[in-house]
C-alpha cells in the first residue's frame, strides 16, 4: 500500500511530527513540576537593629500594636487606630511556609501603615512571635526580613 497517496499522507506526516516532538514535550512537562515547587527563601537582613533604626512608620506601628496589646485573631481583622478614622489590619497567623523565619516559631502578621477603611493595604508588615515576642519587619511583602532587636515587642 502506498502511504503517500492523498488520503494517507497527512496522517503519516502528523504521526512523524508527533513522534519527533514527543521527547521534547515530555522533557518540558518533566521540568514544570520542579519549577513550580521551587520556593525562593527570603533574605534575612543582619544585624537585628533597634526600632529607631527603621523608618519612622515602623516605630509608630509598634506603638499602635502595643496599645492594642498585639491581638491574635483567627482571620485578618481591621482595628481602629485610637483618635483617628483610620484602621490597621493584622493579628492573623503568618504561616512561614517557605521557612524564611526560624522554623520553631509561631507567627502573627500586622500591617505597618494605617489606612482609610476600604482602601488597599501596602507591602509593609510586622511579623511577631507571640511566644518569644520577637518582631521582624518586612518592607517588601515578605521578600526580606530584618529583626527588630528592641523597642517593638
Amino acid at each position: 500500500m502506498n502511504l503517500l497517496r492523498k488520503p494517507y499522507w497527512p496522517v503519516a506526516a502528523a504521526l512523524l511530527l508527533t513522534a519527533l516532538a514527543a521527547p521534547a514535550a515530555s522533557s518540558v512537562v518533566a521540568e514544570a513540576p520542579r519549577q513550580a515547587q521551587a520556593v525562593r527563601a527570603a533574605d534575612i537582613i543582619d544585624p537585628p537593629l533597634p526600632v529607631e533604626a527603621f523608618p519612622g512608620q515602623v516605630k509608630e506601628a509598634c506603638g499602635i500594636w502595643k496599645e492594642l496589646e498585639w491581638p491574635q485573631a483567627t482571620r485578618p481583622k481591621d482595628y481602629t487606630v485610637v483618635n483617628t478614622r483610620l484602621v490597621i489590619r493584622g493579628s492573623n497567623v503568618y504561616g512561614n511556609r517557605s521557612g524564611d523565619l526560624p522554623r520553631q516559631g509561631s507567627y502573627r502578621e500586622y500591617d505597618v501603615n494605617p489606612r482609610t477603611p476600604g482602601t488597599h493595604r501596602d507591602a509593609e508588615r510586622l511579623v511577631r512571635d507571640p511566644d518569644t515576642h520577637t518582631v521582624w519587619y518586612t518592607g517588601d511583602h515578605y521578600d526580606n526580613f530584618q529583626e527588630i532587636a528592641s523597642g517593638c515587642s
